[in-house]
């Protein structure tokens, strides 16, 4: 399903965000303007799910029964940006990332962004899928799309999403190949994914800080939040048993996957 890469080496001016259908919800509406706002000039496109099954079958077909076989709605939803990345480039993220500045692409093949860094104090480097920008045609997506094809991710509840389609392929995917790559700049977390904002405050701090361009609100609409898997790892967090988080100085994110409403 992974054509030969494209001559293209430039980030195209293109913003993709998914959806279901048309209507965004208003409680994302602030954010996407701002995505609109920083990015002038720049094609908007709004995947629904029609467009975005229409899409892989078309220009997929090998691909297509695998795709619809996912188990979770979630999963096309983040197979699909990468098929984005691949075919057209251009920017994604999520109908809740906001942007606080414009962000320079120039010199980047792709840009990814680390939610997590062990030098930030994270017990483990992590690559965020809420935002991503990329030339089309990159080896990196050739090689994370060749992966989905050749060995169709299982799951046995939503919280292994984020390893079988989300933030924990890109990561393998990456760090296993990273000497093969040309052209990637991997951000730190304070640059496109610092901690979540619970506040006004926290918000004026990044906008003054001058290093962060954004921020994942992370509402996280597609987690099954009536789960005992969800419930519990609420518990553990909540009793200091979570995953281990960077200092408020040097912050990073602790959300897997896009924070949407599922692809039905």
């Amino acid at each position: 399903m992974v054509p030969r890469r494209q001559s293209v080496t430039e980030i195209p001016h293109i913003v993709h965000q998914l959806w279901k259908d048309e209507r965004v919800p208003a409680r994302w509406e602030a954010a996407v303007r701002s995505v609109r706002r920083y990015h002038t000039g720049w094609e908007y496109r709004l995947w629904t799910d029609a467009a975005i099954d229409d899409y892989v079958r078309r220009r997929h077909a090998d691909f297509h029964a695998t795709f619809r076989a996912f188990e979770r709605p979630i999963m096309r939803a983040d197979v699909f940006r990468y098929i984005l990345m691949h075919d057209v480039g251009g920017l994604y993220c999520d109908l809740d990332y906001e942007f606080l500045r414009p962000f320079d692409y120039s010199g980047a093949e792709i840009v990814l962004s680390l939610e997590r860094a062990v030098r930030f104090g994270d017990d483990a480097d992590m690559i965020a899928n809420y935002v991503l920008a990329s030339a089309p045609g990159h080896d990196f997506w050739r090689d994370v799309l060749r992966e989905l094809s050749t060995r169709q991710p299982r799951i046995r509840t939503y919280d292994d999403v984020g390893g079988a389609t989300g933030p924990g392929l890109l990561t393998h995917i990456f760090f296993a190949h990273r000497t093969e790559y040309s052209g990637i700049k991997l951000t730190d977390p304070p640059v496109l994914s610092p901690r979540r904002v619970h506040g006004r405050r926290e918000r004026k701090f990044y906008l003054n800080t001058g290093i962060t361009y954004g921020f994942h609100h992370g509402w996280g609409s597609w987690r099954e939040r009536t789960t005992w898997t969800y419930l519990s790892r609420k518990l553990a967090k909540w009793f200091g048993r979570g995953p281990s988080r960077a200092p408020a100085s040097e912050p990073a994110t602790e959300t897997r996957g896009p924070e949407r409403e599922p692809l039905h």
